[in-house]
């Protein structure tokens, strides 16, 4: 589907197309909705300054970040140095974190050592361009365009949404998985993955009732009501298959049957590699779930 007010930005994330998306709104104020890794810049600049294919350069006002993994906000203190007067919009719990992006690369090490290089390395950003939200602020966009903050634990408990008034759009994060991926597994990344909150917060954004869903992973759909129930119950069935083999398997045992199902015989290495890292997120965080 197109918006007139929403531009695709596709990062090529991890060399792989329609895996990873920064969003252009283009209201008086322009914004991007995620930062893309720090290997994606370049990319994202190069549509910036063609303008978005209308003409003239574009320097967005606001940078929307869902949460501070390195994929969502790896490229935020590049962005933040091109365009200084631009302020970037975080969780107050991930704030400090951009700031000092140190604590975030050894976390991208240790849970995903074999993929940290595709990251690249991420810039500080300085905190006089930082707003730090928890959820409700609005920030008007210009041509009645307002976008609304939504607390969204689960995934990460510094997740947040964004819901565009206007079009009545949800940008999602991770908070409702991937869309039309080949990686079609929930996104149930370590370190903090906790499967009540993330079933908490599928019932808040299905109370607001969006039209469109804009998934970092990637695109655009309208069946966003569907789609929001339908993560929920795969989210559940997922949890209940790898508690079920927890139960007999060692953790990298689990990882490894998972990986290697008949489906993901095509993937590429790192789209493997990803499979594997929601399945390690899930099983380290089995011990605190309860699955009803």
């Amino acid at each position: 589907m197109s918006s007139q007010i929403i531009t695709t930005i596709d990062t090529l994330q991890f060399g792989l197309p329609q895996t990873g998306a920064v969003y252009l709104v283009k209201g008086s104020c322009p914004a991007l909705l995620e930062s893309g890794t720090a290997s994606s810049v370049p990319r994202i600049l190069d549509v910036l300054h063609r303008g978005g294919q209308r003409g003239g350069s574009i320097r967005p006002r606001f940078i929307f970040l869902t949460h501070i993994h390195l994929d969502h906000a790896g490229g935020a203190g590049y962005l933040a140095r091109a365009f200084p007067d631009a302020r970037i919009v975080v969780h107050e719990r991930g704030a400090r974190h951009l700031a000092d992006p140190r604590q975030l690369v050894e976390g991208v090490r240790s849970a995903a050592p074999d993929m940290y290089r595709l990251y690249g390395s991420p810039l500080p950003v300085p905190d006089r361009q930082l707003i730090a939200v928890s959820g409700g602020e609005i920030f008007e966009l210009g041509l009645d365009i307002r976008l609304e903050v939504i607390a969204s634990p689960g995934h990460a408990p510094h997740h947040v949404c964004y819901y565009e008034h206007r079009d009545r759009t949800l940008f999602t994060g991770d908070a409702v998985g991937n869309w039309n991926s080949a990686v079609d597994v929930p996104l149930t990344v370590p370190p903090h993955f906790s499967l009540a909150r993330g079933l908490e917060t599928l019932q808040t954004l299905n109370r607001l009732a969006p039209d469109c869903l804009a998934f970092t992973h990637f695109g655009l759909t309208t069946d966003a009501l569907g789609q929001l129930q339908r993560y929920e119950v795969r989210l559940k069935a997922w949890f209940e298959e790898i508690q079920t083999l927890a139960a007999s398997l060692q953790p990298e045992d689990v990882v490894q049957h998972i990986v290697a199902r008949p489906q993901y015989e095509r993937l590429s290495e790192t789209e493997r590699r990803m499979v594997g890292m929601c399945v390690r997120g899930a099983i380290l965080s089995l011990p605190s779930e309860r699955i009803e």
